[in-house]
């Protein structure tokens, strides 16, 4: 995840480098550090002697996140804290912008008698293993370990059973895609291919299948993709006679005319290559920005789930 330089200097060099993430024992505490879209998520499993111990805690992390402008977002659970931090810009502040955050944490929760132990029942007893969780990573004993484990097969199955309305979804998918495919014509209108705007109408899709057909599921993921690269082919080629139709249209010809014989103009214009080219950039920058979402989606239609011990 980092290099080995980078990572020595961030919080003593305590945490192991395990690629996708760090974690390790700090000062006593069991701390994990994920890499998110630009953000570092730190969670350190604690374990408060009482109630009031966390009142303060809550107070103090918000002073801290006022005084920290690159820490985007403090949450506390029972036996956890989660830390967002903004990554910096340059890859050397790295150490520096993460020790600043949570160093001050680490230092409060000595001062005030924290322990560490399971982040999910604070146990501080049994054995504590990292897990991975659906790509999330977390300090658990092996009694909560297994209740997450069987809550994931009880969510499996239950997500399984659901059907949805295939036409009705589908409705809503081709409705959905309208927004994505608006957004497309417009950014195109302002000279560029966005494959955001492909993104978009992904997401739209699939919700608008969700809203309509009951439930997304896996036949819900791969109609609502369908729908979204014809909505796109629909977009492109509205776009261009758009563009078509400003130079066409003191001659008499309707955006209708040209919308139907386009084909024809592109043709005359020798612009075939250039509509193909552009259309088939269009569809690889939309896979690229919504790859993710799109097999997030497609896993959770199925309930899949992940999880082992981190070696």
């Amino acid at each position: 995840m980092f290099k080995e330089k980078l990572r020595t200097q961030i919080l003593g060099g305590c945490l192991q480098d395990y690629k996708n993430h760090l974690s390790g024992l700090y000062k006593g505490f069991y701390i994990t550090l994920d890499g998110l879209q630009g953000q570092y998520l730190v969670k350190i499993s604690i374990n408060p002697a009482n109630d009031a111990d966390m009142a303060t805690l809550i107070s103090f992390l918000d002073n801290h996140k006022l005084n920290q402008k690159k820490l985007i977002n403090a949450v506390t659970g029972s036996h956890s804290i989660s830390l967002t931090i903004k990554m910096p810009s340059l890859g050397k502040n790295i150490p520096d912008t993460i020790n600043s955050i949570v160093d001050p944490v680490i230092d409060y929760l000595i001062s005030y008698t924290f322990t560490s132990g399971c982040s999910e029942c604070g146990s501080t007893m049994d054995q504590i293993d990292c897990f991975e969780i659906n790509g999330g990573h977390y300090f658990l004993c092996n009694t909560c370990k297994d209740k997450i484990h069987a809550s994931l097969q009880t969510s499996q199955q239950e997500i399984r059973s659901k059907k949805s309305s295939l036409v009705a979804g589908l409705v809503g998918a081709f409705l959905g895609s309208l927004i994505g495919a608006a957004l497309w014509i417009l950014i195109y209108k302002l000279g560029y291919i966005a494959g955001i705007a492909g993104a978009v109408t992904a997401i739209c899709a699939m919700k608008g299948y969700t809203i309509l057909g009951g439930h997304l599921d896996k036949k819900g993921v791969i109609g609502s993709v369908i729908i979204m690269f014809i909505a796109i082919f629909f977009a492109n080629k509205m776009s261009w006679s758009w563009d078509a139709y400003s130079a066409l249209k003191d001659y008499g010809w309707t955006f209708t005319d040209v919308y139907k014989e386009l084909g024809y103009i592109l043709e005359e214009t020798d612009l075939v290559g250039s509509y193909y080219g552009e259309l088939v950039i269009g569809y690889i920058l939309t896979i690229a920005c919504s790859a993710r979402s799109i097999i997030n989606a497609f896993r959770q239609s199925t309930g899949s789930y992940s999880i082992k011990k981190v070696n």
